[in-house]
C-alpha cells in the first residue's frame, strides 16, 4: 500500500522552525540557497516494514534531500542499524542511486539525489538490517524542470480532511501498532460472562479417613506436581485412645498374653476330658472360641503398642493400623493442606487433584438468548492478561449442555463447553468473556476489537492516512466475532486502523499542539 501527499505550506514555517537542528544535513545558514517547495511524503506498508519518506520534489540539476523513516513490522519499532539504498529511475530506464550506510538518527536514513533531466520517474528502496530486510516500491514521482513547476504541482494536490499529526518519534516512544482493514468472515454471536471449571469426574478432593497423625509420602507432595492415579500422597496413623501411655499399653499386652495362655490351658483340659467322655463336645468348642478371642485381643494390644512406639520414635506407622491416602485420578495437585507430623480430624481436606488436560467453560446466558445458543457448535472467549482469544471448535472442544432451569435471580442458564487445555494454560476459577456462535456467518469489513474506542459516547477508530497523519472516524458497528468487530460505516477495506496507541493520538488531537516535524530539511 502506497500513500503520497504534500505537506501544506501553511505548516511550513512551523515545520522549518522545529525540523532543522544544528548539524543536520541542509542546516540553514549564511549563504544557504533558497528553500524549495514544500516537502512531499510517501507511506508504504509491506509485510516487513513501514516506510514514511519525506522529500523535496525533485528538480533537474538541483540536489534533493530525502529522509526515510523505517519501522519494523510487526514490532513497529524503528530500525536502529543497517543500510538503505535509494533508487530514482527515469522513464527511459536511466537510474540515479544514493546510499545511506547507517541511520542518521534512530529510525531515519538520509540520502541526496541530483537528477539531470525532467520527466516521470519512480522511487524504490533496498533496506538491509538485522531487524528487517526489504525491497520497497515507493511509487511514481516526477522530476520538475524548475522550483516553480514543483510549487505549482504542490498547489494542485493540496487539500483534504483535517489531519491529526502524531510523529514517527512519538509512535516509536510508545506502544503503537496498526493493522490493515480487510473483509473477513464474521460469525454472529451471543455475549456472556463465564468461568473456567473442572470437568465433572476429573476432580478429586482427598480428606483424612480417620483422626490421626499425618506422614507425607516421598517425594513430598507440592502444589503443581503431576500425580498418577493410585499414587500415595500421605499416611494417617490413627490417634490412640485416651490413657494410651506406654505403661498402660505394656500392661494391656501382658494381660492379653496371660488370657491367651489361660484359654489355651482350658482347651487342653477340655480335650482330655472329652477323650475320657467326661464332658460333652460343646465344652471343647467353647474353650477353643475363648482361645481365638484371646489371640485377637493380644493382636490388637500389640498393634497399639507398636503404633505408640513408631510415633514416639518418629517412624512411619505403615502397619495394619495406618491408612494410606491415595489419589483416585491422575492430574495436577492443586491443594496440599497437610504437613508431616500434623494431627488432623477425620474429614479434614488434605489434598485436591484436578485433571487439567480438559476443562469446562461455564457461561451464564440470559433468558432471551437461550434459543440462539441451542445446539451451538463453537465459541471463543477472552481472559484478562491474554491478548489472543481462545477458540472452541470441533477440533478441540464440544458443547456439553444448555441448562434447563433458569436462575430466578440472574435470569440466566448455564451453557457448558468442554475444551482441551493444551499446556494447562487455562486455570480453574478464571473469569472469561465468551461469545457463543449463533446464526450463519456473514462476510464483511472487520477490524480488531482493540481498534474500537469509546469517545464521547460514540464508538470511533483512528485511521492512519499517512506515516504521521491520522483521522478520527465515527463507526457504525455490526457483528462481533472472535476478537473482530464488523464495520458498517466509518472505515473501508485497504485502510489501516490503530490497534495500539490510539489513546495517545486522542490526547495529541485534544492538545491542539503541532508536534515537531519536517525531517527532510
Amino acid at each position: 500500500m502506497i500513500r503520497s501527499s504534500f505537506l501544506s505550506p501553511a505548516l511550513l514555517p512551523a515545520i522549518l522552525a522545529v525540523g532543522c537542528h544544528p548539524g543536520d544535513p541542509g542546516e540553514q545558514g549564511p549563504g544557504a540557497e533558497a528553500e524549495g517547495p514544500p516537502a512531499r511524503s510517501v507511506t508504504v506498508w509491506t509485510d516487513r516494514t513501514e516506510l514514511f519518506m519525506e522529500y523535496e520534489p525533485p528538480v533537474a540539476g538541483r540536489e534533493g534531500k530525502f529522509a526515510a523513516h523505517l519501522t519494523a513490522i510487526p514490532t513497529f519499532k524503528p530500525l536502529t542499524e543497517g543500510t538503505m539504498s535509494l533508487v530514482l529511475e527515469m522513464a527511459d530506464g536511466s537510474t540515479i542511486t544514493a546510499k545511506a550506510d547507517a541511520p542518521a538518527s534512530v529510525g531515519i536514513f538520509r540520502a541526496r539525489l541530483r537528477p539531470t533531466k525532467a520527466g516521470k520517474c519512480t522511487l524504490s528502496l533496498r533496506v538491509e538490517s538485522p531487524q528487517a530486510t526489504d525491497e520497497i516500491d515507493a511509487g511514481p514521482c516526477e522530476v520538475f524542470a524548475d522550483p516553480r513547476a514543483a510549487a505549482a504541482a504542490v498547489a494542485k494536490e493540496e487539500g483534504g480532511a483535517e489531519k491529526i499529526i502524531f510523529t514517527k518519534e512519538q509512535q516509536w516512544r510508545t506502544e503503537f501498532a496498526t493493522v490493515a482493514v480487510e473483509e473477513r468472515e464474521l460469525q454472529p454471536s451471543v455475549q456472556a460472562n463465564a468461568e473456567i471449571r473442572p470437568v465433572a469426574g476429573r476432580e478429586a478432593r482427598l480428606t483424612a479417613p480417620v483422626t490421626g497423625r499425618v506422614t507425607l509420602d516421598f517425594p513430598t507432595p507440592v502444589i503443581g506436581m503431576t500425580v498418577k492415579a493410585g499414587q500415595t500422597l500421605a499416611t494417617i496413623s490413627p490417634r490412640l485412645a485416651a490413657g494410651g501411655d506406654r505403661a498402660s499399653l505394656d500392661a494391656e499386652v501382658l494381660a492379653a498374653r496371660a488370657e491367651q495362655s489361660a484359654a489355651e490351658a482350658q482347651v487342653a483340659r477340655a480335650e482330655r476330658l472329652f477323650r475320657e467322655q467326661a464332658v460333652p463336645e460343646r465344652q471343647v468348642e467353647e474353650a477353643r472360641t475363648r482361645v481365638s478371642i484371646a489371640k485377637a485381643r493380644l493382636g490388637a494390644a500389640q498393634g497399639r503398642l507398636d503404633q505408640y512406639s513408631a510415633g514416639a520414635s518418629g517412624l512411619r506407622g505403615v502397619g495394619l493400623n495406618a491408612f494410606q491416602v491415595r489419589s483416585p485420578i491422575g492430574g495436577t495437585l492443586v491443594t496440599a493442606a497437610a504437613a508431616s507430623g500434623e494431627s488432623v480430624e477425620e474429614g479434614t481436606l488434605l489434598f485436591a487433584v484436578i485433571d487439567l488436560s480438559r476443562v469446562w467453560l461455564e457461561a451464564r446466558v440470559f433468558e432471551p438468548d437461550i434459543p440462539k445458543v441451542e445446539g451451538a457448535h463453537s465459541a471463543w472467549f477472552t481472559i484478562e492478561g491474554y491478548e489472543a482469544p481462545f477458540v472452541i471448535d470441533a477440533q478441540n472442544g464440544k458443547l456439553i449442555t444448555v441448562g434447563k432451569v433458569v436462575d430466578p435471580l440472574s435470569r440466566t442458564v448455564p451453557v457448558i463447553f468442554e475444551v482441551a487445555n493444551a499446556g494447562e494454560t487455562l486455570r480453574i476459577g478464571q473469569f472469561a468473556k465468551v461469545s457463543i456462535a449463533a446464526g450463519t456467518p456473514q462476510r464483511g469489513v472487520g477490524i480488531p476489537d482493540a481498534a474500537v474506542l469509546e469517545d464521547g459516547g460514540k464508538l470511533v477508530a483512528y485511521v492512519q492516512t499517512d506515516g504521521e497523519a491520522f483521522e478520527r472516524r465515527p463507526l457504525a458497528v455490526g457483528v462481533r466475532s472472535r476478537g473482530w468487530t464488523g464495520i458498517r460505516e466509518g472505515v473501508v477495506a485497504g485502510e489501516r486502523v490503530v490497534t495500539k496507541g490510539a489513546y495517545e493520538i486522542k490526547l495529541t488531537a485534544a492538545s491542539g499542539v503541532i508536534p515537531k516535524h519536517g525531517h527532510v530539511h
